[in-house]
């Protein structure tokens, strides 16, 4: 495995996509970009690849339709062999179970966990098909590994994509090809920005209350940065890392041991 080939990072034209995105341009890989609601900042972020000397191409689509994988795997054929894959968009919704609407949660599913599966199958069969020992890291959640209330249902999808990823890992691993989640803890990304609003409505305390108290869990006492995600991702995929597989890892600061 060289970084001379292709990846397919999913949700990357923002947060942490566009972080795990830019790691892995500058460990050698040419980049297909899946977006669904921001082709302005997926276009930046292809341009910003290009200057780095990569080649990228864009895919717009829901991941969770299945369609949206298969037309990654022909962009990625387009550019050479695909030989790393990154599951990473994700949606979330902050709010007690009792009030979490079943609408709320099928979302979720059919993002976090439907579109981790899409796209881990679509790798697979490409990598089994091409003969490539290739990578696939799907982005669960430190609350994948642990929940926490009012992101039951967000918790319910990312425990799933850490589910599926030890499946895989186990009956991929005659072909060659690895398996991991990565788990951030807090990144300061839109999404959690959205969290923070229902946060702050539903408890009542001042933004600067909300983020003091969940930097008070953290024993680095620093959020994670989109930039801890890609290096780590990087990493996962990575000659030395030939020999992870099924493996939960957490870049959390210390807030969540696992």
């Amino acid at each position: 495995m060289s970084a001379s080939g292709v990846a397919v990072v999913t949700g990357a034209s923002r947060g942490l996509g566009r972080a795990i995105a830019t790691h892995l341009a500058a460990a050698g890989y040419d980049l297909v970009i899946g977006y669904r609601s921001s082709p302005e900042a997926a276009k930046r972020l292809v341009i910003e690849l290009e200057a780095l000397g990569r080649r990228a191409a864009m895919v717009d689509g829901d991941q969770a339709d299945a369609a949206t994988s298969v037309s990654l795997v022909e962009a990625a054929a387009e550019l050479g062999t695909l030989e790393v894959w990154v599951n990473n968009a994700g949606v979330s919704v902050y709010a007690p179970l009792l009030d979490t609407t079943p609408d709320d949660l099928e979302r979720q599913h059919q993002v976090n966990v439907m579109g981790t599966f899409h796209g881990l199958q679509a790798a697979a069969r490409t990598f089994i098909e091409s003969g490539t020992n290739g990578r696939i890291v799907n982005i669960a959640s430190e609350a994948g590994v642990q929940a926490f209330p009012f992101l039951g249902a967000y918790s319910a999808t990312k425990f799933a994509v850490v589910g599926l990823s030890q499946v895989a890992a186990l009956e991929l691993a005659e072909h060659g090809i690895t398996v991991n989640a990565v788990c951030p803890g807090t990144a300061e990304t839109d999404m959690v920005a959205a969290e923070r609003i229902s946060q702050i409505e539903l408890t009542g305390a001042s933004p600067d209350e909300v983020r003091a108290g969940l930097l008070s869990t953290i024993p680095l006492g620093r959020h994670c940065e989109p930039d801890d995600v890609g290096a780590l991702v990087a990493f996962v995929a990575s000659p030395a890392a030939s020999y992870l597989t099924g493996q939960a890892l957490c870049t959390n600061g210390g807030s969540v041991l696992h």
